[in-house]
């Protein structure tokens, strides 16, 4: 394996589930920033990286809002892009005015660049306190987390879902669901009340048999907190990122917490209902429900046209089959099931009506059997 070097100024090395990426940005804060999200997962700049993302902090817009690479291809490709051999430039994101991206080749690595113009109106400033904080938190999906997880789909096949897991063993029980659904409390409560450990809280890869985490911070709000022991607690790790996410209190999992993959015990999809129920649901409509949950979640969303533009490029025959693939294979390895919260339950009854779905118990959570 190639040894890293010595660290400089203006760079930073990663590597997260085995894939080496050098990072260079021109904007000190945006880059310290990216390494106290990432923790553990940097490492000192590669000499042999899988993948190179330069990031440019604008303070002032360019000219005539103009194409911020120099050297860009001249071929146009519709109104916003333009393409060359193995060079993409998308000067206009459509989803951030302020937002520019080009994907090309430096000798066998992949190379992205991430340009972005800093000018916040005074509402956004008088709305967030530490906007910018906020700004490094979107960009840092760009820098790190987009380009790895595309690496990962076209190099192992895996894919990303919206879901919080929490593990017994090495088994998983996955919650899916759209924001504001319950899963990120359901699965805390699972830890509190049934020892369990937490494996994500948002985003997870899956390959259709294991499931492994995406590398970001643990945003739980107060009521979540509330819900946690001591013990529960103690397995987290604060983090001081201040602005990073509005409302809600930021962990990091301990070192090596994550590092073996994870088997799903069962899918759950939460839904508030006026009484609590565990329903079956068949393999093939829960793939097309986790398909449409993916969908409709603003970071899975921004990450699938992010890697349209790359499959412009770089297109790979059968790509977009294989992650259907995936999500088939894992509805129909793991069992489904949706499941019906009642506020005026608590989050007792959840608990119960998962660990009875399963036939687990509290108290033998850490011997469930692999």
């Amino acid at each position: 394996m190639p040894l890293p070097s010595e660290p400089r100024p203006g760079r930073l090395g990663v590597e997260l589930h085995g894939v080496r990426l050098n990072l260079t940005c021109n904007h000190d804060p945006l880059l310290r920033c990216v390494a106290d999200l990432l923790e553990d997962a940097t490492r000192p700049w590669w000499n042999q990286p899988d993948l190179l993302v330069n990031g440019i902090w604008r303070g002032a817009p360019l000219p005539d809002n103009a194409c911020a690479f120099e050297g860009a291809p001249a071929g146009e490709l519709g109104k916003r892009m333009r393409l060359g051999t193995d060079d993409l430039v998308w000067f206009d994101t459509h989803r951030d005015k302020d937002l520019q991206l080009r994907f090309r080749r430096d000798g066998a690595v992949r190379v992205f660049d991430v340009d972005y113009c800093y000018r916040p109106s005074a509402e956004q400033l008088a709305k967030y306190a530490d906007y910018q904080v906020r700004r490094f938190f979107t960009l840092t999906r760009y820098l790190i987390q987009f380009p790895i997880a595309w690496h990962l789909a076209r190099t192992r096949g895996w894919q990303l879902l919206h879901a919080s897991a929490v593990a017994a063993g090495d088994r998983a029980v996955l919650v899916g669901g759209l924001g504001g659904s319950g899963k990120t409390t359901t699965c805390v409560a699972l830890m509190a009340q049934a020892g369990m450990t937490l494996v994500t809280e948002n985003l997870l890869f899956s390959d259709g048999e294991a499931v492994f985490p995406l590398a970001e911070p643990i945003r739980l709000s107060d009521e979540s907190l509330t819900l946690l022991t001591s013990r529960a607690r103690a397995a987290l790790v604060p983090m001081d990122l201040r602005g990073a996410s509005k409302n809600k209190t930021l962990f990091r999992l301990p070192a090596g917490a994550t590092a073996r993959p994870t088997r799903p015990a069962a899918i759950f999809l939460p839904q508030f209902a006026e009484r609590g129920f565990v329903r079956p649901i068949p393999p093939a409509v829960a793939c097309e429900l986790l398909a449409a949950t993916n969908r409709l979640t603003l970071e899975l969303n921004n990450y699938e046209w992010y890697t349209a533009a790359l499959d412009l490029l770089w297109p790979a025959a059968g790509n977009a089959e294989r992650g259907l693939q995936v999500l088939r294979r894992l509805t129909a390895t793991a069992p489904c099931y949706a499941l019906g919260i009642d506020r005026a339950a608590g989050v007792g009854a959840v608990v119960d009506a998962i660990l009875q779905c399963l036939g687990w118990v509290p108290h033998a959570m850490g011997e469930v059997a692999s």
